[in-house]
């Protein structure tokens, strides 16, 4: 059994071992990071814990599109290789999106596989007007809608966000 608990500062060491396990030590290279600036968002940042041991981690940036749309990028998400298919991922991402949503972002992004983000009702995100900063997977950019109508707000480059205070989760 695991529990999920927002991500503590003390959390750090021990999810980037996690994150390199899964990603590699380039994983710093790839594009999305451009937009994780900064700290994660707290309170929608979680882990998942067995027996006391990080076994999983999603964190979540603020981001920013044309026309004012607040948006949310996901990820990344990680889980302990041993632990893979347990439904762990599945679970941090259903809690986190429920808590995005709670907390008043309009949309989440993603760049993941699609078969693994579809079940969750995210979109390829590149057809409806919007694009990354940067070379990504194709079909990988996925967007989903957190409120009915702010998909209708969203067009252009996804940005780090500046200048906005973080909400309260």
């Amino acid at each position: 059994m695991y529990a999920l608990k927002p991500e503590r500062a003390e959390d750090g060491t021990a999810i980037d071992i996690l994150l390199d396990h899964a990603f590699g030590a380039n994983r710093h290279e790839r594009t999305v990071y451009k937009l994780r600036l900064g700290t994660p968002l707290a309170g929608l940042s979680l882990v998942a814990r067995k027996r006391g041991s990080l076994v999983g981690s999603l964190r979540f940036w603020p981001v920013e599109l044309d026309r004012g749309a607040d948006a949310v990028l996901l990820g990344p998400l990680a889980v302990d290789p041993s632990l893979r298919g347990q439904g762990i991922g599945k679970a941090l991402v259903a809690k986190g999106l429920t808590e995005a949503a709670r907390s008043g972002y309009g949309l989440c992004l993603v760049s993941g596989d699609p078969a693994y983000y579809r079940p969750f009702g995210f979109v390829a995100a590149d057809p409806l007007g919007l694009a990354l900063p940067g070379p990504v997977t194709p079909g990988h950019f996925q967007v989903k809608e957190l409120m009915p109508g702010w998909l209708a707000l969203a067009r252009g480059t996804v940005r780090p966000a500046t200048g906005r205070s973080e909400r309260a989760a």
